[in-house]
């Protein structure tokens, strides 16, 4: 079974059959006095239009009950070769609303009939100086009579002959196309005259999305595209409050959703899933469903190629053209009472230039006296005697004191020398 032979096999066809009565008569050039001796132009050239035999306003009712019936077949269906295909399923409910309106119709047409020879005499009074007009195009009432009527039939398409199947099947294929330029048509409106140029809309607006919801769903077997845009009527609906006025935030939720119902092409990529749900809710995940995540095991057959090791931080060196920013050194505090008496003078004499032995003796020398003076002077002053320190070979000692500022090894012998000097 073909997709064309499954849709025809759950759909009926309802076929409307209403004829209304419009009083529109053909204007003729004797109907119109030009006074003022100009002439018409031929017809062929140029139409002089209708005339109206009554009041429009007498036969409103009957055009408001046709759009009535084409609501009916058109809230679960969609227009098929000439009449409303609809699922099945929804035949009997269309078929009780419609003898409700044919009754309805009738009552109308008999009041109307009751009082057309008055209200034709009250209109040809209110155009008095086209009376003549006007009479010679009013219809006998029995003329009137026949021509409004309301009926309807409902049928079954079926398989045809091969020789007219292709056909058939391409028709029955578009009705999701039909159906998606419905529910277009019936978005512009609401957007039209809910929506733009307002902030607000009442509850009215939502039987207006239900029942382009309720209309997608019923004919969902003819596109799966359907049933998605349906989920996103119900998604914006059940986010609203349980009751109006809808403002702010929840009017543009509404609007957007009508902006997409409005365009059939925007429909059908919804549909593919090809744009993003009109409303977006950011669900954080609760406690429980992050306990049920599983944990994958490591592998034991992974080897050390396999595993990413961690990496240490990169640290740039400046370059050369980068100005170093020195940072301050922080000098400790010294108690000015713990210094070594006649240090500083030495410091002040000290002279690696001169021969260093004589130096260190002539030194040590003076320390030594004023050492011994001080501490006949200050008993709080106790200076240990030290061993001398071995001295270091000579390599390792140019090794370890070469000057920061220099590049030249300071002299093995002036090391050697100093050395015998530290006690």
């Amino acid at each position: 079974m073909t997709n064309a032979e499954m849709i025809l096999d759950q759909v009926d066809v309802v076929k409307l059959d209403i004829n209304l009565w419009t009083s529109s008569k053909k204007l003729r050039a004797e109907d119109l006095v030009l006074a003022d001796g100009s002439r018409l132009p031929p017809e062929d050239l140029a139409s002089l239009g209708t005339k109206k035999t009554i009041n429009p306003d007498k036969l409103k009712e009957f055009n408001r009950i046709k759009k009535e019936a084409e609501r009916i077949c058109l809230e679960s269906g969609t227009r098929f070769i000439g009449g409303f295909a609809n699922p099945r399923t929804e035949i009997p409910r269309i078929t009780q609303q419609l003898d409700d309106l044919s009754k309805k119709f009738y009552e109308e047409r008999d009041q109307f009939l009751a009082s057309y020879t008055a209200d034709t005499e009250a209109w040809i009074g209110a155009h008095a100086e086209f009376s003549e007009a006007i009479r010679r195009a009013i219809e006998p009432v029995e003329s009137v009579a026949s021509k409004l009527r309301f009926d309807y039939i409902v049928f079954r398409v079926t398989k045809p002959d091969p020789e007219q199947q292709e056909s058939l099947e391409r028709r029955a294929l578009s009705m999701s196309e039909q159906l998606f330029k419905e529910i277009a048509q019936d978005a512009s409106q609401i957007i039209d005259r809910s929506f733009v140029g307002k902030d607000t809309v009442t509850g009215r607006v939502l039987n207006s999305f239900r029942r382009m919801r309720d209309k997608l769903d019923s004919l969902g077997f003819l596109d799966f595209r359907c049933m998605p845009v349906v989920d996103e009527i119900d998604s914006v609906l059940d986010s609203l409050p349980k009751s109006g006025p809808y403002n702010g935030i929840v009017f543009h939720n509404l609007f957007r959703l009508g902006l997409l119902l409005s365009d059939p092409e925007k429909i059908k990529r919804h549909g593919s899933g090809l744009l993003q749900p009109v409303v977006d809710l950011d669900i954080e995940p609760e406690d429980d469903a992050l306990d049920d995540q599983v944990i994958p095991e490591p592998d034991s057959k992974l080897t050390d190629e396999d595993l990413i090791q961690p990496s240490l931080p990169e640290v740039s060196l400046p370059s050369e053209d980068t100005d170093l920013v020195e940072e301050p050194i922080i000098e400790s505090e010294i108690d000015d009472d713990d210094d070594i008496p006649g240090f500083d003078d030495y410091l002040a004499k000290y002279n690696p230039a001169q021969d260093i032995l004589d130096t260190v003796l002539s030194a040590q020398t003076d320390v030594a006296t004023g050492l011994v003076e001080d501490i006949s002077e200050t008993p709080k002053a106790v200076i240990p005697v030290t061993p001398v320190p071995v001295v270091k070979p000579v390599e390792s000692l140019i090794e370890d004191n070469l000057d920061e500022d220099d590049d030249e090894p300071v002299e093995s012998e002036e090391l050697a020398s100093a050395g015998d000097f530290w006690f």
